[in-house]
C-alpha cells in the first residue's frame, strides 16, 4: 500500500458520514481530482456564466470523478489513467446506440486537456430508482418492466456494424440473455415522477456477453432495496418480447 494512501485511510478513519469519507479519501488518494474540479469551474465560466450549482460523485471503485454543473453539463475524468481509451470506447457505443435504443442517451463531447481525455456528458433530469419509495415502484411494476424490457430487448438484438470489432468475436451474434448489453442496470436509468423512463446513462462498462451474472447481481441490489421481484417481472417481459420475435 502507498503511503499516500494510508494516511488517505489513516484520516478517513475518523470521518464517519459515509459520502463525506468517501469524498475526503479520494482527494486525498488522486491530488489530480482537485485541478479537474478547478478545471471545470473554469470551463463553466467561459461557457455558461460560472458555476451557479455544481455536485460531486465518485464512480464504482472510484475509478471516475464525476462533476455535475448547473444540471446542464455531466464531466467524466479517469482517475487512474488519460482516460483517453475509456472515453473513445463509451462515445462509440453511444454514438452507435442513440439510432436504435428506445430510451434517450446522453450526447457526448471528448475534450483534451494536458493529456487528459475528458468527457462532457448532457445532464438527464430525473429520479433514480432508489430515489422513489419501494411501495411506490411495485404498485407501478409492469409499467417499469415493459419499458425495461423492451429496451434490453432492442438493444440486445442489435448488432450496430460500427462498433462489431468490440464484440469477443466478429461472427458473434446475438441471443437469448446474449448480445450487447449495458451491464449496470440497476441504478443507471432516469424517471420522472410517474416513472417513465426518460433517460439512460453510464454506459462505459456495455459489453457484447452474457448477460445473467449482472441480471443476477441487479436482482439482488433491487430486492435488498425494497423493490423485490422487479427483476422477475423485467424478465418475463423480455422473455415474451424475444420469443415472440424468434417463433
Amino acid at each position: 500500500m502507498s503511503l499516500r494512501r494510508f494516511c488517505a485511510n489513516l484520516v478517513c478513519g475518523f470521518i464517519p458520514n459515509k459520502k463525506l469519507r468517501s469524498k475526503v479519501r479520494v482527494m486525498l488518494r488522486y491530488p489530480s481530482s482537485r485541478a479537474y474540479i478547478k478545471w471545470v469551474r473554469d470551463w463553466a465560466k467561459k461557457n455558461d456564466g460560472g458555476v451557479q450549482k455544481m455536485s460531486i460523485a465518485f464512480g464504482v471503485g472510484c475509478k471516475n470523478l464525476i462533476v455535475i454543473v448547473n444540471d446542464k453539463n455531466v464531466f467524466k475524468f479517469s482517475l487512474t489513467d488519460d482516460g483517453r481509451a475509456q472515453a473513445v470506447r463509451e462515445m462509440r457505443i453511444t454514438d452507435a446506440f442513440k439510432k436504435i435504443t428506445p430510451i434517450r442517451m446522453p450526447n457526448m463531447e471528448l475534450i483534451e486537456w494536458r493529456g487528459v481525455t475528458i468527457r462532457r456528458q448532457e445532464f438527464f433530469s430525473g429520479k433514480l430508482i432508489g430515489d422513489f419509495e419501494p411501495s411506490y415502484v411495485l404498485a407501478h411494476r409492469e409499467k417499469i418492466a415493459k419499458q425495461m424490457a423492451n429496451f434490453l430487448h432492442v438493444v440486445g438484438t442489435s448488432d450496430p456494424a460500427e462498433i462489431r470489432d468490440l464484440k469477443p468475436t466478429k461472427t458473434a451474434k446475438p441471443g437469448y440473455l446474449y448480445g450487447w448489453f449495458h451491464n449496470d442496470i440497476g441504478q443507471n436509468f432516469m424517471m420522472d415522477d410517474d416513472l417513465n423512463i426518460t433517460g439512460f446513462i453510464d454506459w462505459e462498462n456495455t459489453e457484447f456477453c452474457d448477460w445473467k451474472p449482472t441480471l443476477y447481481a441487479a436482482e439482488r441490489h433491487w430486492d435488498k432495496n425494497g423493490y423485490k421481484g422487479l427483476m422477475v417481472d423485467v424478465m418475463a417481459e423480455y422473455s415474451k418480447l424475444y420469443h415472440e420475435k424468434n417463433k
